[in-house]
């Protein structure tokens, strides 16, 4: 692939060139079908993140509300183990499979890839099906010795049965990634799997079971999801149970990455659920359940670095397997202002109207308006770098990627002790946003280092004015109208932030990549709503 004309390459340490070079090259194709190819998938991934995200806001919602905040937070701890577990069954065949099954099926070594799903299911079912004996077993002593709340005995046991299907689920789906598609991930873990949940749930509320049938629910909607996230890859990849394709199993490649990145995951879920956890042991389960929504909320703002990051992954494969690194530095910077773009409106209507926010959980969950704002601050941060860590994982530092996790890790729960101990929730948001903040600014600065790229260049500067203009008219209405407090006082300055901020993005104009961009997901739209109709 032919490289930009005066452009740098991604191992220099000049990112201003490679930031106004960046629509400069010999033979755009190669580019243009990247992009394209991000859009296709990324329209994909943020219906499907679109729906996931409001399923879990109904779920939250309607747990708030039918439960109240104490049995949401025995919930909530159950949830946290069960979230664990799993993410050590899987012990970071997520990125393993991904990145080696893209790089197999550019070569068509069809033996390898199929060894390589193979391998995969198989250890993650193992480990996860040990790991849920052992959360069954000891379920007594964690409730009673670590969190002193008996009640959590039938909790965790019940969450056990879910492990292995919601690990094998995982890899499967990971595996159709690594084949180039988000539509199985999209369609199974982000639309019907919490759309069964929430079913369920209600069917199981009304039946009387309370905060256990809610569990029950989970449990039984991961059944439904690995059933039929096998159902896809067999249909994408019908070699997976063909005697005429032997496979090849090459083991040492798969774990000589899975092995640092699954410590890597199992270190970001300590960093995610610590502070839960430390609410847990030194709190009551109401400061659990009130932490827990208003953590969960703040996170809306990551939801376009989640529809882009699946999709770029095996792309980071390719081009740094084919040498592309001009294209690879480029593309980084490109999707990093898309993601901070969508990320920017949801970040400051949290900020804006935080109390009215959490005030549609219920009045005793409107305490928690500061962590709302505290993590919607860290994510918008975490948002705005893009998948730098993925370019670290899908180039070979996962090592790297292991240590930056690792320190943040390090700082957050080294904090969130006396932090909690001194404010409770509050200070567990310091706490997790802290170590965000230390994670993402060590993943730039190796990325800098290793790969001469920032994720920033001036094209951020328009979706910051277009946000601060959003955010002005929002204060200046609030001088005027004094809707009630909740969801009226939502519903009437939504609509003002939102145009203002669309119209000023507009007014500032789009570059020949934003116009591509919007262009191939206009017409990956279209097609769908072809399709449907």
């Amino acid at each position: 692939m032919k490289k930009r004309e005066e452009g740098t390459s991604i191992g220099s340490h000049d990112s201003n060139a490679v930031t106004d070079k960046s629509n400069a090259m010999i033979d755009k194709e190669p580019y243009d079908a990247h992009v394209g190819q991000i859009a296709r998938g990324a329209s994909i991934t943020s219906f499907g993140v679109a729906v996931k995200g409001a399923m879990r806001f109904v779920i939250q919602f309607s747990l708030a509300r039918m439960y109240g905040p104490t049995e949401l937070g025995f919930y909530v701890l159950g949830a946290m183990v069960f979230t664990v577990a799993s993410t050590l069954g899987q012990f970071g065949m997520d990125q393993s499979v991904v990145r080696h099954v893209a790089e197999y099926r550019v070569k068509n070594d069809n033996p390898r890839v199929r060894g390589t799903v193979l391998l995969a299911l198989l250890a993650s079912f193992a480990l996860s099906l040990a790991l849920a004996v052992s959360m069954y077993l000891g379920a007594g002593l964690l409730a009673e010795r670590v969190f002193n709340k008996p009640f959590l005995e039938v909790v965790f046991r019940a969450f056990a049965v879910g492990v292995p299907f919601s690990v094998v689920s995982s890899t499967a789906l990971v595996a159709t990634q690594g084949l180039k598609t988000m539509k199985p991930s999209s369609y199974v873990q982000q639309i019907l799997q919490p759309l069964m949940n929430f079913v369920l749930i209600v069917a199981f509320y009304l039946l009387g079971l309370q905060i256990l049938g809610a569990i029950a629910a989970t449990v039984l909607s991961a059944v439904v999801g690995c059933v039929l996230a096998f159902y896809y890859l067999r249909r994408m990849f019908p070699d997976l149970f063909s005697a005429d394709t032997p496979p090849v199993f090459e083991s040492r490649k798969l774990f000589n990455v899975s092995v640092p990145m699954g410590i890597v995951n199992l270190t970001r879920g300590v960093s995610t659920w610590g502070a839960v956890a430390v609410v847990g042991i030194l709190s009551t389960a109401q400061e659990v359940g009130i932490y827990n929504v208003a953590a969960r909320t703040g996170g809306v703002c990551a939801l376009g670095l989640v529809a882009f990051s699946g999709i770029f992954n095996p792309i980071i494969s390719d081009l740094y397997s084919r040498s592309s690194l001009d294209d690879l530095g480029s593309l980084y910077q490109d999707v990093c202002r898309w993601i901070s773009a969508i990320g920017f409106a949801p970040f400051l209507l949290t900020v804006l109207l935080a109390k009215d926010i959490m005030a549609i959980f219920g009045s005793e969950f409107v305490a928690g308006w500061p962590v709302l704002v505290l993590i919607a601050i860290a994510q918008m941060f975490s948002s705005s770098v893009g998948p730098t860590n993925r370019i670290l994982a899908m180039t070979g530092r996962q090592k790297i990627f292991m240590v930056a996790i690792l320190s943040s890790t390090a700082v957050s729960l080294a904090s969130s002790v006396p932090l909690v101990y001194l404010y409770g929730a509050v200070g567990a948001a310091v706490a997790t946003a802290a170590g965000l903040v230390v994670f993402n600014v060590a993943s730039v600065l190796f990325v800098r280092r290793l790969l001469g790229v920032w994720p920033y260049n001036s094209q951020y500067l328009k979706p910051l004015a277009a946000g601060g203009l959003g955010a002005a008219v929002v204060l200046l209405a609030r001088l005027v109208l004094t809707p009630p407090e909740g969801v009226p006082t939502i519903l009437v300055f939504s609509p003002l932030f939102l145009l203002a901020y669309v119209a000023m993005n507009l007014t500032l104009g789009l570059d020949a990549n934003d116009r591509q961009f919007l262009e191939s997901t206009w017409t990956a739209a279209r097609r769908k709503i072809g399709r449907v109709m």
